[in-house]
């Protein structure tokens, strides 16, 4: 007869273990419970709200309710903000004169191909701003020929040049008069006590006068408009924008 193995369950031998035996081997076994259940121990629970209720009353007996004052307390002076330049005159009210510049200076980019940056142009093709007479006089002039463009030939100090220059009316008044006011105060020497400003009541004005001009003008038809002559329209006061 074999003997049986030292390494080998006897209670699972075929032929030797009973229905008992395999009950009471079951019965041995470590029951595994399905998740989520099982049981808490008594003393871990009690540790727990232990240390929830010690927790949360130190937590909200030191957050001063989560406001921010919790940072700082009497004896607290904070340091002055530190000067960023330019930001001490950020809220300083600009004056009216200073927008108005910087808006006609924006509607300039469209001249620059033509005209350049500085106001010198293109020498034999497109005429120069800066030391023009054509800038330098009234501003009668200047709304005709943005109203309505005008046709070479044309002369600019003694030089001559046969280009049209389109009508830049479809830009409206405001953005005509920020436009002229630019020019006028960046490129020539005004006489004195002219101020350079055209206004959007000015260049309404323009378009009443010279709306109806269908082609561009010509030289002559400038020339026929005195060189000092204004568009009608109240001067403003240069900080505030108001008629004068």
């Amino acid at each position: 007869m074999e003997q049986p193995s030292e390494d080998r369950n006897l209670d699972y031998q075929r032929g030797t273990a009973g229905a008992a035996d395999l009950h009471d081997a079951a019965k041995r076994e470590v029951k595994i419970l399905p998740a989520g259940s099982g049981n808490v121990s008594l003393p871990l629970l009690i540790v727990s709200s232990l240390v929830l209720i010690v927790g949360g009353g130190h937590l909200f007996s030191t957050s001063n309710g989560f406001r921010d004052s919790i940072y700082a307390d009497k004896y607290y002076h904070p340091d002055p903000r530190p000067v960023v330049a330019g930001a001490a005159d950020a809220g300083a009210k600009v004056a009216w004169i200073d927008e108005w510049m910087d808006e006609g200076k924006k509607v300039y980019g469209n001249c620059i191909a033509c005209h350049q940056a500085n106001g010198s142009g293109l020498p034999g093709a497109f005429p120069p701003l800066a030391g023009s007479e054509w800038v330098s006089g009234g501003t009668k002039r200047l709304g005709a020929i943005l109203m309505a463009g005008i046709n070479g030939p044309f002369h600019v100090e003694g030089q001559a040049f046969n280009q049209l220059m389109p009508a830049w009316n479809s830009l409206g008044d405001e953005k005509m008069a920020q436009v002229l006011t630019y020019v006028r105060r960046t490129f020539v020497q005004l006489p004195e006590g002219e101020d350079g400003v055209v206004t959007t009541e000015m260049m309404k004005s323009a378009r009443d006068e010279f709306g109806a001009h269908v082609a561009p003008f010509t030289e002559a038809e400038l020339l026929a408009i005195p060189m000092d002559a204004h568009l009608s329209g109240a001067k403003v006061n240069l900080e505030t924008g108001d008629p004068l």
